[in-house]
């Protein structure tokens, strides 16, 4: 795998999904929209996403030869928090 490659699209996603959640909260807040588990779940999902690209990315400097193994970390990551995020959205 061509480790810088995958370093600069971790990059990319982390700042992406960070504006995402600089962008759901400015909505938020500029609505004055009341802040329920549906209204604060979606950004901070970006957020956490963020965080463990952030993370990911950290460990993938550290040491670039397990970087299959922090990629599919990451992915069972992201999932868990998305799925947790989209239960407190969807029931709460």
């Amino acid at each position: 795998m061509d480790v810088i490659r995958i370093k600069h699209i971790m990059n990319s996603l982390m700042i992406l999904s960070f504006l995402i959640f600089g962008g759901l909260a400015a909505i938020v807040l500029i609505t004055d929209a009341p802040l329920t588990n549906g209204t604060v779940a979606l950004p901070f999902a970006f957020l956490f996403i963020s965080i463990a690209t952030l993370i990911i990315t950290g460990q993938i400097d550290e040491n670039p030869k397990l970087v299959q193994k922090y990629m599919r970390d990451w992915l069972i990551i992201c999932t868990i928090g998305i799925v947790i995020s989209a239960l407190a959205f969807t029931f709460y």
